[in-house]
């Protein structure tokens, strides 16, 4: 049951990776939008686009969070104590994020509007950052076998960041590419294609400078990924990250996006597979860490149930939004990114 809990564990991080890094890409987006007539209009879009269904990926966040504590406490001791910084800004990230997003609905005035939209987008930029800042620092080793600072800082956290900033703006610019289509914005549409190309060959320099940076910090860590069992993950985020770019360039709108969900998904995957058994590197190992069967257990039930009920229920949600069924006709906010 331990390896099992295990996966649910990366499972559950994988889908905020790639459902949150949707929201998380479009905030970056909506940061660099500038406040030309087209930043303008791509900022509406984002914002018509999140707006039914951008806080139901925390439910994945909440339960990463509850299986770690619950199932691997001892994991979960040694991490938070050692990171607390890198968790602290991101969950102060994640908060300002969600009030900003909210505050700029009721905005009275240009200038508030304004300091709303930068509050969100940097917000949007550094949680995502923070968080994957975690498990480069998990990844690194060093983790309850140094300082604070040691563990919290050092070129493995900033290599996981900036990859995760690279990969979130990746997924973001393919969804939105999506969301122009269906609210048939052809003008937009293009203007996330440019982005999804960008982000895309960013995503591919910083994961090659993410290796290098593991192969002097890690390298054992570098040839589990490569040799080993993150071998097949790392190699499906290789090719399949320059597919969607080639067919969203192209305009071949077919399977571009659960491309997208593959190949960051596979990152965490390729991570999380690389290092098994390990929850530690070199310290701690999920049979180590794995509390009491019959807390395995209840949590094996908890999770089925969330299974059962949660996720069909998310199925629709995402379903009726993709249909544009939850929103009420607005024709003169279309208007503002239709051009």
């Amino acid at each position: 049951m331990a390896d099992l809990i295990a996966l649910v564990l990366l499972l559950a991080i994988t889908a905020y990776s790639t459902a949150g890094g949707v929201d998380f890409g479009a905030g970056i987006w909506d940061l660099l939008a500038g406040t030309s007539s087209r930043g303008r209009q791509a900022r509406a879009l984002i914002d018509h686009a999140m707006a039914p269904v951008w806080e139901v990926n925390n439910v994945w966040l909440v339960l990463s969070v509850v299986l770690c504590w619950t199932a691997f406490p001892a994991l979960f001791q040694v991490t938070f104590s050692s990171l607390y910084p890198l968790f602290t800004v991101a969950l102060l990230g994640l908060i300002l994020r969600g009030a900003f997003f909210a505050f700029r609905h009721v905005a009275d005035d240009p200038r508030s509007h304004r300091i709303a939209d930068v509050v969100f987008g940097v917000s949007s930029l550094l949680t995502p950052f923070f968080f994957a800042a975690s498990l480069g620092a998990i990844a690194s080793g060093r983790v309850g076998s140094g300082s604070v600072p040691e563990a919290s800082f050092n070129p493995m956290t900033v290599a996981f960041g900036v990859v995760s900033v690279a990969a979130t703006a990746f997924s973001g610019a393919s969804f939105l590419v999506g969301d122009a289509r269906r609210y048939e914005a052809p003008e937009m549409v293009a203007y996330f294609q440019r982005r999804v190309v960008a982000a895309g060959a960013a995503l591919i320099a910083t994961g090659t400078a993410a290796l290098i940076v593991i192969a002097s910090e890690a390298p054992s860590l570098l040839r589990s990924m490569l040799t080993g069992p993150g071998l097949p993950f790392a190699l499906l985020t290789m090719v399949l990250t320059p597919v969607v770019m080639a067919l969203v360039w192209r305009g071949v709108f077919r399977w571009y996006r659960i491309s997208t969900v593959a190949a960051v998904g596979s990152l965490v995957f390729a991570w999380g597979f690389a290092q098994a058994p390990y929850l530690l590197p070199g310290r701690l190992t999920i049979a180590q860490a794995i509390a009491p069967p019959a807390t395995q257990l209840v949590l094996l039930l908890v999770v089925a149930g969330l299974v059962i009920l949660g996720v069909p229920a998310m199925g629709v949600l995402y379903y009726l939004d993709q249909r544009s069924t939850l929103e009420s006709p607005e024709p003169d906010r279309r208007r503002d990114y239709r051009g």
